[in-house]
């Protein structure tokens, strides 16, 4: 309601707020998933988010229902998902392709190989960076261009320098820890202004808990 009062305020019009009833809406049936009402929420704002093509950040403790969320999107729009764990040796060969030795004889000894990342552009699959803040900032900054509306991504370190743009139905997600984590830190401003953030919280409620509870007893 308060960001309704501010665009309200700064327009000169009443904004259209579309009304969604996370605990009424239906969600996937899937057994290994305890649908409590923080899940529920979850769930369709990051649904709601990959379907208008937002780049994802999700932002919570470690068990919270990140990874989880993201897998139960992607079965649920039937979309391949590749994961990357990052870390703090992680690449943009880990993500991007590399040159590999060529898989058949011929006249060149290596051939480049798409990443994860180029291959979900390229086939409109989605990707999940885990951890993205465990990796460098150095590293990041070759998603830029991705998280961008354009999609777009050169990639210099191919032969032909390809540039790729990424098919309607591409979505990145990410995830991270909050930074005051021990051994955990902040994605840069910059990377992060072009996700849209959604704070993941931790079970904390008592009906929750029971409920969950419940769920793996059966």
């Amino acid at each position: 309601r308060l960001i309704a009062e501010v665009i309200e305020g700064v327009f000169r019009c009443e904004p259209i707020v579309p009304a969604l009833d996370y605990l009424a809406a239906a969600v996937p049936d899937n057994s290994s998933v305890v649908w409590t009402r923080p899940m529920r929420r979850l769930f369709w704002l990051v649904l709601e988010a990959v379907r208008s093509r937002e780049p994802v950040l999700l932002v919570g403790e470690t068990g919270c229902g990140k990874t989880t969320v993201s897998e139960v999107v992607a079965r649920f729009l039937n979309r391949p998902l590749a994961i990357l764990n990052c870390h703090q040796n992680t690449e943009t060969a880990d993500f991007l392709g590399s040159q590999r030795p060529a898989r058949q004889a011929g006249d060149r000894l290596f051939e480049w190989r798409d990443g994860p990342l180029v291959e979900a552009m390229r086939t409109g699959g989605m990707i999940l960076f885990d951890e993205i803040s465990l990796a460098d900032d150095s590293v990041l900054e070759r998603l830029n261009s991705v998280l961008e509306p354009a999609r777009v991504l050169t990639l210099a370190e191919s032969p032909d320098g390809a540039v790729i743009t990424a098919t309607g139905d591409f979505a990145l997600l990410a995830t991270m820890n909050p930074g005051g984590d021990y051994g955990k830190k902040e994605l840069s401003p910059a990377l992060r202004s072009r996700f849209t953030e959604i704070w993941v919280p931790s079970v904390a409620d008592a009906d929750d808990i029971r409920l969950i509870v419940r769920g793996r007893l059966e």
